[in-house]
């Protein structure tokens, strides 16, 4: 076989997305997601897993708001802690999100500075917004090779109200994760969004979780967790973290050869319509009119502005023959 081989289980670790109000015991689930002896490394953009320092399972701490950190910290645990810890515990995601966004701001308020421009009106285009959806992309295909080796992902979010206008208000008709990747939840096994109820009898606060996605088959979407915790997926985690055999996914050198790939088509259009120009300059009218004829055959409305390189090869070649 070339590209594809046989399905069997590999070693993979749980990617999980949690994701709720304060004080709904987010964190807490995150501190619990280490059943090995190996504990977890945790990223924190708050500075509140401070107050949990003395929990057994937090190993290692970096305290970052910085994505390109989160990057550099998400290679170093690879390269460097990838034997030594069996979880990575983001909290919170909504920061890191945040700050780029601020940074990326920041950058287009001083370029319209320097330009004499207005700050007030300056905002960010879809270039700069292409540019923060790509590091996204890169940044969960990091998380998701890690998982590919074996190691849990906790991906923790702040929450924010979904509304719908009825009339002359708006109502709250649910919830989601608050980052500006919208496509978030997709990368991820699990999804639980934390919230508290009061007891009616004690008054006191009940931790829950609903679960609206559990790639595992543990729970049935929808179901309502009482004080969860990472022990709850315990048979997943010992089925799949015990296999020996092991594929990496590293979908970021797929993306790489992609944009190499491109690039190379991009490249070689412009080299062939400079020839197409040049060719077309030197051939009579009635060979530039069966010319067009081949054009339009191939799809190609403007040769001057085509994106089709297999069809303009073909082209000029049809146009050297002529010469």
């Amino acid at each position: 076989m070339g590209l594809f081989q046989k399905g069997e289980k590999v070693r993979t670790g749980i990617k999980v997305l949690g994701y709720g109000g304060t004080g709904s015991g987010k964190s807490t689930f995150g501190l619990s997601c280490a059943l090995g002896n190996k504990g977890i490394c945790a990223i924190d953009s708050e500075d509140g897993l401070k107050f949990y320092s003395s929990n057994p399972n937090l190993k290692y701490i970096l305290n970052t708001s910085s994505y390109d950190e989160l990057e550099e910290a998400l290679e170093e645990i690879e390269n460097e802690l990838i034997d030594d810890i069996e979880t990575v515990l983001i909290d919170s995601e909504t920061k890191f999100a945040d700050n780029l966004n601020l940074s990326y701001l920041s950058v287009v308020e001083k370029r319209a500075k320097r330009k004499g421009q207005d700050v007030e009106d300056a905002n960010l285009s879809l270039r700069e917004y292409g540019k923060i959806k790509l590091i996204h992309k890169k940044l969960q295909a990091l998380k998701i090779k890690l998982a590919s080796q074996g190691i849990n992902i906790i991906s923790i979010c702040q929450e924010k109200e979904i509304k719908e206008k009825k009339g002359d208000n708006w109502i709250v008709t649910g919830y989601s994760p608050d980052t500006n990747n919208k496509n978030l939840a997709y990368d991820y096994d699990i999804v639980l969004r934390f919230f508290t109820e009061k007891d009616v009898k004690t008054g006191e606060e009940i931790f829950k979780a609903e679960v609206q996605k559990d790639r595992t088959g543990v729970f049935k979407k929808g179901t309502i967790i009482t004080n969860p915790t990472f022990s709850m997926w315990k048979s997943v985690y010992d089925e799949y973290s015990t296999t020996e055999k092991q594929k990496t996914l590293d979908f970021n050198k797929d993306f790489e050869r992609d944009e190499k790939k491109l690039q190379e088509s991009e490249d070689g259009l412009a080299d062939i319509i400079t020839q197409f120009k040049t060719i077309a300059k030197q051939l009579p009218k009635e060979d530039m009119i069966k010319v067009q004829k081949l054009c339009k055959d191939k799809g190609v409305d403007n040769p001057l502005k085509a994106t089709d390189l297999g069809a303009m090869k073909e082209i000029v070649e049809f146009m050297t023959s002529l010469q």
